[in-house]
């Protein structure tokens, strides 16, 4: 299994990868951490974001519950499932038989209805994006950085190999990642913090506690207006 990576298109359009610098232009619950991540966020004091989550073609129905659920007590988030879409012809790349990140966030934010603050797109087919001078590179996720969009895969979380739930686990992490890009988080360095970096490996994202280290929480609530 081998993540991959980005590059920066247009600066006018920030975007992140899972497993990749930030770019210019892209079932289990976990347990509790131990070592000092902050389990959850403080109650909210403003309107809750709404997050909405799209399936992209067949994704069990089990799996979404599962991890709209671990999005809502981390997040403190309204979340909501949207009935499934098919994944657009527009964004597929036929040499490599995957789906263009950049091309699914464009899709997701003109399909997704505007009530919803942020979307996230889940999908079992492979996608990526492109990374300095490799045009292709594969990829666990990919979010629009202070955007609306996001996406997902689970290609290469093990969704055909490992253990139901260690790939839900894993997709539990990277979806809280990249809606933790959408509202403006960079990557982290704080180990165990889920928006670090995993660096081109499933490594780091087997080794989060899926939540947010205390700095990057603090972060979200000042972002979210939730602090002054």
């Amino acid at each position: 299994m081998r993540p991959r990576k980005i590059l920066s298109p247009p600066a006018s359009l920030l975007t992140v990868a899972l497993l990749a610098p930030i770019l210019p232009a892209k079932g289990a619950v976990l347990n509790p951490p131990t070592d000092g991540v902050l389990p959850t966020l403080p109650s909210k004091s403003v309107t809750a974001p709404v997050v909405a989550l799209q399936p992209l073609g067949a994704v069990d129905p089990g799996v979404l519950a599962t991890v709209a659920g671990y999005v809502r007590s981390l997040l403190t988030a309204e979340v909501e499932i949207l009935p499934p879409r098919s994944l657009p012809d527009s964004a597929y790349y036929a040499p490599r038989h995957r789906y263009r990140g950049d091309d699914l966030l464009a899709f997701l934010d003109r399909a997704t209805p505007p009530g919803y603050s942020r979307v996230i797109g889940i999908t079992d087919r492979d996608i990526s994006v492109t990374k300095g001078l490799i045009h292709d590179w594969g990829v666990f996720g990919v979010a629009k950085l202070s955007g609306r969009p996001g996406v997902v895969s689970t290609f290469r979380l093990g969704a055909s190999s490992s253990p139901v739930p260690v790939m839900l686990a894993r997709l539990e992490k990277v979806v809280v990642h990249e809606i933790g890009h959408t509202f403006g988080l960079p990557h982290c360095t704080s180990a165990g913090c889920v928006m670090r970096d995993a660096e081109g490996s499933i490594g780091p994202v087997d080794s989060s506690t899926g939540r947010l280290c205390p700095v990057c929480a603090a972060r979200l609530e000042e972002l979210l207006g939730r602090r002054s």
